[in-house]
């Protein structure tokens, strides 16, 4: 039976360690893979920002040779942006059409569901108001009066039983 343990300690002693068990990765490294990822990115930008400075150029130089072609592009530009304009003028006005009609059932649910449950609330108020007062008038200050009246007797009680003591010659430091 020992062998059997020893065994299986030492195969599992064998297996390979897991890469992601074998080293954590530290702040140190997420650091530098994050700086690695940035400049990848700085790189692909200032690429994307040179390909397009030079389409705009070679653009400018073609449009600048030939005045035909040119006016025949711009006309169509203009076209487009036309046609681009109508479109988002309709869609913009089909938006406010929806926020319009979302506006609307926003109030239907203000006036059906929430105005009643505040109406709810402002009795349920006014009956713990009502409630408040009751307990207060006839059950706090009655007690209260009582209490009072219970200390002040108490306190006579022991002023009166000081002065009789002091009278019968005890100093109240203790029973005789």
């Amino acid at each position: 039976m020992e062998e059997r343990i020893d065994s299986s300690v030492a195969a599992s002693a064998e297996l390979p360690a897991s890469p992601s068990l074998s080293r954590p990765t530290t702040d140190l490294d997420k650091e530098q893979t994050k700086k690695a990822g940035n400049r990848k990115a700085l790189v692909i930008g200032v690429i994307m920002a040179v390909v397009v400075v030079v389409l705009l150029i070679g653009a400018i130089a073609f449009l600048t040779t030939d005045y035909a072609r040119t006016a025949n592009i711009r006309d169509i530009v203009i076209i487009l942006f036309a046609f681009g304009s109508l479109i988002m003028s309709i869609a913009i006005g089909i938006l406010l059409v929806l926020l319009v009609y979302r506006l609307q059932e926003l109030i239907g649910f203000l006036r059906g569901e929430l105005v009643p449950a505040i109406h709810t609330m402002q009795k349920t108020v006014n009956t713990v108001r009502g409630t408040t007062t009751f307990v207060s008038d006839n059950v706090a200050k009655p007690t209260i009066k009582v209490a009072s009246f219970m200390a002040g007797v108490q306190q006579m009680a022991r002023t009166a039983n000081a002065k009789v003591r002091n009278r019968n010659g005890h100093n109240g430091a203790g029973t005789a």
